[in-house]
């Protein structure tokens, strides 16, 4: 769940503005601030405030949690998928979203929202198009902290297919994904189904954690693999194929494991990417908003892992956990 945490003050600016940030904020259920308040409540006469208080927009006042950043930056991780604009230079903002993989914004001279911006599509029949993930992923103007792939049949190989071409495409995915500093924490999930899957979990594990090896020149991150199959609660609910960060969206019409290792295109369909907002925000816009399918895929995995945690598989950096005993590394899976 997207969240935005403020000054009182900038709250007001961007409502007085308009524009793409008021977009967003009249989009959201709860906005958190802080303020010079001891009793840590918003001004009810500001009249601004109290318009959007009135909009079905929840204003939340936490002041400590203003200190606890300025104590130590890495509590912006407190906040899953957070935006903050407060009151910080631009370079040190700079520097703490770099570090963090967390939007964070100076209140001075604060950018319209990335995460707002139009998104873009690739017809992989469209042969005057760059056929690549390299193409499709370039260009992304958000930082961010994790990465979940869902697919179940991201390791099983149809006819014409193989298990080189499923290392193939997240070799790809990965070489273009992952931040090229050095962050605090970086996490790859990937969900997918093991009975259906080439090779059995260990073996997978090892391949994968063979990948990550060769992935120089990128930040250093935790890779887990997670098994759901038909026995485990929510099943129905990862047909889909995406994958999901922090602040942006990529579905595949039909699979994510899109490319041979020649290059060549495995499966003709679309691939969409789309910031949280790129959609579904401004007034009478009939699409619904992309953090709406972030929202649904990770609550259907979360409560999956609640439920039917016995029934799953779990491998770490090439390791197996012992089978229903793990803990996701992936801290957009808030359990």
């Amino acid at each position: 769940m997207f969240t935005l945490y403020t000054t009182e003050d900038k709250l007001t600016e961007l409502c007085l503005e308009g524009g793409t940030w008021y977009d967003i904020i009249r989009n959201q259920r709860t906005i958190y601030v802080c303020n010079d308040s001891d009793e840590e409540e918003w001004d009810i006469s500001n009249e601004i405030l109290m318009n959007l208080y009135r909009g079905g927009v929840e204003i939340e006042v936490d002041n400590e949690f203003a200190e606890d950043i300025k104590k130590d930056t890495k509590n912006v991780l407190e906040l899953v998928n957070p935006t903050y604009i407060l009151d910080y230079s631009e370079h040190e903002a700079t520097e703490i979203s770099r570090k963090y993989g967390v939007i964070f914004l100076p209140t001075q001279n604060t950018p319209e929202p990335a995460i707002a911006e139009t998104g873009w599509t690739l017809d992989t029949s469209d042969d005057s198009k760059e056929q690549s993930w390299d193409f499709f992923l370039s260009g992304i103007k958000t930082k961010y902290n994790s990465l979940v792939i869902i697919d179940r049949y991201f390791f099983s190989s149809e006819y014409g297919e193989s298990l080189e071409d499923s290392k193939f495409n997240l070799r790809s995915i990965l070489n273009i994904l992952l931040p090229k500093e050095q962050m605090h924490k970086f996490t790859v999930s990937i969900i997918f189904d093991i009975t259906k899957a080439d090779k059995e979990m260990q073996e997978l594990a090892t391949e994968v954690n063979k990948i990550k090896k060769t992935l120089v020149g990128h930040t250093s991150f935790d890779m887990e693999l997670i098994s759901i199959d038909s026995n485990c609660y929510n099943y129905d609910k990862t047909h889909d194929r995406f994958i999901v960060s922090n602040y942006f969206v990529i579905d595949a019409a039909h699979k994510i494991k899109a490319f041979r290792t020649d290059k060549t295109v495995l499966t003709e369909q679309n691939i969409h990417f789309k910031y949280l907002y790129s959609e579904g925000i401004r007034e009478n816009d009939k699409s619904s908003k992309p953090e709406v399918s972030q929202d649904r895929i990770l609550k259907a995995i979360c409560d999956a892992m609640h439920t039917s945690k016995r029934e799953m598989l779990h491998a770490a950096n090439g390791q197996m956990s012992q089978k229903g005993d793990f803990l996701p590394k992936n801290e957009m899976f808030c359990l």
